[in-house]
């Protein structure tokens, strides 16, 4: 394939390229959710670091205790209070009251802006 024809080759692609791009700027023009979606695509992405910050509980058991299994599920319920007490105030819920039923659903993200 010589110059000349290469040239008109990339002229053809370019050509359906830009045809392509005029009917989806259409049809995204018609609906803005599209438009929306279309610009968290063609948006360039920003990545940030995010320091997470651990927290942790600790409960003691006693040696002699260690393998009765109700004191060890006591002593986890207990140590997930202790974590809760301390993550609480970072818990986000959402509630959706449905005709038949109640759902709450909680999430958290922990991160610290420091």
């Amino acid at each position: 394939m010589n110059a000349r024809q290469m040239k008109k080759c990339l002229k053809r692609q370019i050509d359906k390229l830009q045809s392509d791009n005029d009917l989806m700027r259409r049809i995204i023009a018609d609906s803005p959710k599209m438009q929306e979606l279309y610009d968290v695509y063609t948006q360039h992405a920003v990545h940030t670091t995010v320091p997470f910050q651990e927290f942790k509980a600790k409960r003691m058991t006693p040696i002699y205790m260690a393998d009765v299994e109700g004191i060890i599920e006591h002593t986890k319920q207990a140590v997930a209070k202790d974590l809760f007490e301390d993550i609480k105030d970072n818990i986000t819920y959402e509630v959706n009251v449905e005709p038949r039923a109640a759902s709450i659903t909680a999430s958290i993200f922990v991160g610290s802006d420091e």
